[in-house]
């Protein structure tokens, strides 16, 4: 008689609270990487990939807690259900304090005032369109804040940031509990029924097995594992011996990493490449390695394809047809494709759930009543979304085209990382861009293009999107048997610590070291649009709207050939992630090494040699990762640039 499978657990409130814990210092960690004074003082910003090596070096200590608690109090050892709750709930609240997420929002909130001058003419164009309490007008207030010097800790400056802190953060909470609730909805198709692969969460799965036993035990992680800590060192050694080279290309300045092909054309048209970097990651071979291999094709492909594009283009004299936005409306329809798509082999799915919440009457029937919660609170945080854009002024019509248009990407960007975990997923595009090539500028009016802009804190790019990580959580409670109802109420608490203490791990430190210097300053090109926007009112876009048109239909078509043609070579989401900048520049050789590595092995020993093969390719990640962080560590420790093995 075949023994039934053990009933899924609950998650242990012991390992919720030291997530939620650890949470606030992760927040810190990810704010200060900053360093004193911008880019160039800063270290490695974990969340500008798939896998954050913040979470896995946090992980690893906790593994270390698990080995020494053996020998001193076996009682307090985490599980193996404890250790991969830990994880998720930490790879959540790093999304939300991360580069493309509340590291770019909380120092553009005030830029709009701050930087505003007499020739910018910012205070008379869209000051008035900012509600006050979405922002502090007070410019004498905000002075210690810009020039530094000065403390967060200060009744005056606490209750100056509360109001528009305590609203942008109802606001990211009511988003990301709308983003569980969607996730609550297409989970059990994409976990159960289609069977995904999910790539990304395959390493903290292996580091976490029998707390690391297994893999740990392996010679070719090991192996891996020096190969890349020794590149890591050597790199350290360069960035302070410049006389001593490098391993890979990897230098002294984050935005000019590898050996750069595009010195070698200075003349027209081939020099219409632009920076084109080698470089060799050994994380980013390793990631590459659980991808499939007509992604990581694609990818690289996709990027050099349209390098010959650029020099086709000049060629022509057809560089200047297109406008500053035609990249992104590019982007825009590959990654609407995307989201078509998705939803399009989902909707039978979703259809039935929706119909099954409201008329099952089985009180057992726990998927029905997930439903049912989840439709309630996509309308409840919906809702609240609609009152806050409206008390901004703010058309519903326009409200709801936004948000539309923000989660299918969310969408879209879950289906990739669940199917085909890239290592990484940018998109420079936002929703009120692609709004202002459909409907002009005036069409829009001043107030929402004004919140939009704001809005671009938040969405500036989708590379530490958090729906893929929560989709990413329920995939791993199914392999961890926990029951995916346990993990809704961490993933809920999480995301209110986490948004909170990213504000309090930038203000605190903006305040020492003067927002004129620390932090992003990415706000400053964003409401130069708007400027523009204003002054010089845009209509729609005829040829913005055909790229979109164009590459969708180029993302339908590479869909439908992958799908009904097993030797078609071309993913549709390779298009889309190598055409996004500027990531792929630095990551597109690291990807196309492991393609050929992994293509080799497939042919030499087929699926054998690639299974064989997976814990040396976790190695190289793993390594890299722990000397990263150690060196962005020392670095914080001393507030001194250091080696930067990543952006």
């Amino acid at each position: 008689m075949k023994t039934p499978p053990p009933s899924p657990r609950n998650v242990s409130v012991r390992a919720v609270l030291i997530a939620l814990i650890l949470t606030i210092p992760n927040s810190y960690w990810l704010m200060i990487n900053w360093g004193p004074s911008g880019y160039q003082s800063g270290q490695s910003f974990p969340t500008v990939v798939s896998l954050y090596f913040n979470v896995i070096f946090i992980t690893l200590l906790l593994l270390g807690w698990n080995h020494l608690a053996r020998y001193v109090a076996p009682q307090k050892r985490l599980s193996d259900a404890e250790l991969m709750v830990i994880y998720i709930l930490l790879a959540l609240a790093s999304s939300l304090a991360g580069h493309d997420m509340l590291q770019i929002f909380w120092p553009l909130m005030t830029q709009s005032i701050w930087y505003a001058q007499p020739e910018n003419e910012w205070a008379k164009l869209f000051h008035h369109h900012i509600p006050d309490w979405l922002t502090i007008k007070d410019r004498t207030a905000l002075a210690p804040f810009y020039r530094g010097e000065s403390s967060l800790y200060i009744w005056n400056h606490l209750r100056l940031w509360l109001k528009p802190v305590l609203w942008w953060s109802a606001l990211i909470i009511a988003l990301t509990w709308m983003m569980l609730c969607f996730t609550v909805l297409i989970r059990r198709q994409w976990v159960y029924h289609e069977r995904l692969t999910y790539p990304i969460i395959q390493i903290p799965l292996q580091i976490t097995e029998r707390s690391g036993g297994v893999l740990f035990k392996n010679r070719l992680f090991w192996i891996g594992f020096s190969l890349a800590g020794i590149i890591n060192l050597i790199n350290g050694i360069h960035f302070f011996v410049p006389a001593v080279p490098s391993v890979g290309g990897i230098g002294h300045d984050p935005f000019n990493m590898g050996y750069d092909l595009g010195q070698f054309f200075a003349e027209k048209p081939l020099s219409a490449i632009g920076y084109t970097p080698v470089a060799f990651y050994p994380f980013a071979v390793g990631l590459s390695f659980f991808i499939p291999l007509s992604l990581s094709f694609s990818i690289w492909f996709f990027y050099l394809f349209h390098k010959v594009v650029q020099v086709w283009q000049t060629t022509m004299g057809l560089e200047n047809l297109v406008s500053a936005f035609g990249p992104q409306a590019q982007l825009f329809g590959a990654w609407f494709g995307i989201a078509i798509a998705a939803l399009w082999t989902t909707r039978k799915f979703l259809t039935h759930q929706i119909r099954n919440a409201f008329r099952s009457r089985d009180a057992g029937d726990e998927e029905a009543r997930m439903v049912k919660w989840a439709l309630i609170g996509l309308i409840a945080c919906g809702g609240f979304v609609l009152l806050f854009c409206l008390s901004a002024g703010v058309s519903p019509v326009y409200v709801f085209a936004y948000f539309t248009l923000f989660f299918v990407v969310a969408i879209a960007i879950s289906r990739v990382r669940a199917e085909l975990g890239p290592p990484t997923h940018d998109a420079l595009w936002n929703p009120g861009s692609a709004l202002v090539i459909f409907f002009g500028t005036r069409s829009l009016g001043p107030k929402a293009l004004t919140l939009f802009t704001m809005f671009r804190g938040f969405n500036r790019s989708y590379r530490c999107h958090p729906m893929p990580v929560m989709l990413e959580g329920f995939k791993a409670a199914e392999l961890r048997r926990i029951s995916p109802r346990a993990i809704i109420l961490p993933i809920l608490l999480v995301t209110v610590v986490g948004t909170i203490s990213s504000a309090w791990a930038f203000y605190s430190q903006a305040y020492r070291y003067g927002a004129d210097v620390y932090g992003e300053h990415w706000g400053i090109g964003a409401f130069s649009q708007l400027r523009a926007w204003l002054v010089t009112p845009q209509r729609s876009s005829p040829v913005e709207i055909t790229i979109v048109i164009l590459s969708l239909s180029f993302t339908g078509l590479l869909a439908v050939m992958h799908r009904r043609f097993l030797w078609w070579p071309f993913h549709p989401a390779g298009y889309a992630i190598g055409i996004g900048y500027p990531t792929m520049h630095w990551y597109w050789f690291s990807i196309l090494m492991s393609w050929s590595v992994k293509s080799i092995l497939f042919r030499v020993g087929g699926i054998r040699a690639y299974r064989k093969g997976v814990p040396f390719f976790t190695g190289l990640v793993v390594g890299e990762f722990v000397g990263g962080a150690l060196w962005a560590l020392i670095g914080i420790s001393l507030e001194k640039p250091m080696y930067r093995f990543m952006f």
